[in-house]
């Protein structure tokens, strides 16, 4: 869940039916989504799910690509949590996140670090997988 520059919402008559209803099938509770374009050929919503906030993109032809997901400390896994915690002296974490796409399930964290932005991203388990600067 990376800082989104301000996008202009797409008119909902300008969704694709099959993207409209296939996030009505994943997430039926969820009403009226506005949708940006974040690239072309993607499409982004996101939204607030059970005191979660939620970001969720679809391809153009419907597919579903992501869902992320931000987390409570204590709901990130512990192995990772740890691994932060002896590895970022004096950074500051800004987000603890769960990914999901269609290889399965990961966790990142963003972390602000001598006034940069990195991404820290762990597989399901919490094993450390890599650390990335990200760009403003």
């Amino acid at each position: 869940m990376h800082p989104v520059s301000a996008q202009a919402p797409i008119d909902n008559k300008s969704i694709p039916e099959s993207v409209k209803k296939n996030f009505a099938d994943k997430f039926p509770s969820v009403q009226n989504p506005i949708w940006t374009q974040p690239s072309p050929g993607f499409l982004e919503t996101n939204f607030v799910f059970e005191k979660h906030y939620i970001e969720v993109m679809f391809s153009t032809f419907g597919d579903w690509v992501s869902t992320d997901t931000k987390l409570k400390v204590e709901e990130f896994p512990a192995s990772a949590t740890a691994y932060l915690a002896s590895n970022i002296s004096g950074g500051k974490i800004t987000g603890y996140f769960k990914s999901e796409t269609m290889k399965g399930i990961g966790f990142y964290a963003e972390v602000k670090e001598s006034g940069k932005i990195f991404t820290y991203t762990f597989d399901a388990d919490g094993n450390f997988l890599s650390k990335v600067e990200e760009e403003e």
